[in-house]
């Protein structure tokens, strides 16, 4: 047979090609296979903040602060009131009290001064109208002092008047407290008001023990504190207080003082 008698074999129809893609329009690559290491998907990223306007100033960050400023600093503290000053107490001069005045009308040249200490009246008066004031104080309805709370005595050693006496009463009616006192010579004695205040019985005898100043019209005046035969007053500035009695220590304790 000849070529031309040999049948010819149908040849494939041709798939039709895809329309090509306009000009305007791109060709989109495809997407490539993600890589093991991109496999799991990324974080969204957080919306970011909207920026200020244009009329407002941006406002800085507040700035982290450093480990040693983190603490707050400690006030300093005040500084201290300023003491105030001590008020130096004395005595205050009486010159308008009322029962100043009446004493000294009644006795005249006998009231020697008036004066105040922390409110507290203080009449010095001559020793010798001494009972009589005492007298006055008790029984007149404008004083009524019928308590006598103590009596002492202070020693000035030097002065011509060595002693002071001095007496604190007490009125229950009105409530009000007085101090008497009256400046004695060391051989003077005082008149005794145990007539007028029975409390003063033993507190004249402790005076006339510890300061041996006399006490007239006192009918048991002897020592109260010390033996009867010790000698000396223990409360006179010139007492040796380091003194003892050796007469009276070898009398009754049978003691003798070996010289050191």
């Amino acid at each position: 047979m000849s070529e031309e008698d040999e049948p010819k074999q149908p040849q494939k129809p041709e798939s039709p090609k895809a329309p090509a893609p306009e000009a305007e329009e791109k060709e989109t690559a495809a997407p490539s296979e993600p890589s093991p290491e991109s496999a799991a998907p990324e974080k969204p990223e957080s919306p970011e903040a909207p920026g200020p306007e244009a009329g407002e100033k941006e406002t800085p960050a507040p700035s982290e602060p450093s480990p040693k400023s983190a603490a707050p600093k400690k006030a300093a503290k005040p500084a201290p009131p300023k003491a105030a000053k001590k008020k130096v107490l004395s005595y205050e001069d009486l010159e308008e009290d009322t029962l100043l005045q009446k004493l000294k009308e009644k006795f005249s040249e006998g009231i020697v001064s008036g004066q105040s200490f922390l409110k507290q009246p203080t009449y010095t008066v001559s020793v010798d109208c001494l009972y009589d004031v005492m007298i006055e104080l008790r029984d007149s309805p404008d004083w009524d002092f019928d308590f006598l709370i103590d009596l002492t005595a202070l020693d000035y050693l030097g002065d011509e008047q060595r002693f002071c006496m001095v007496y604190h009463l007490y009125s229950y009616k009105h409530d009000r407290l007085i101090r008497i006192k009256a400046r004695i010579s060391e051989e003077e004695a005082v008149p005794s008001v145990t007539s007028i205040w029975k409390t003063a019985n033993w507190m004249e005898r402790e005076v006339y023990d510890m300061f041996g100043i006399d006490f007239s019209g006192h009918d048991d005046l002897k020592r109260i504190l010390l033996p009867d035969d010790w000698h000396g007053h223990p409360l006179r500035k010139d007492y040796d207080i380091k003194l003892q009695d050796q007469a009276w220590i070898k009398k009754h304790l049978n003691i003798i003082k070996t010289p050191a």
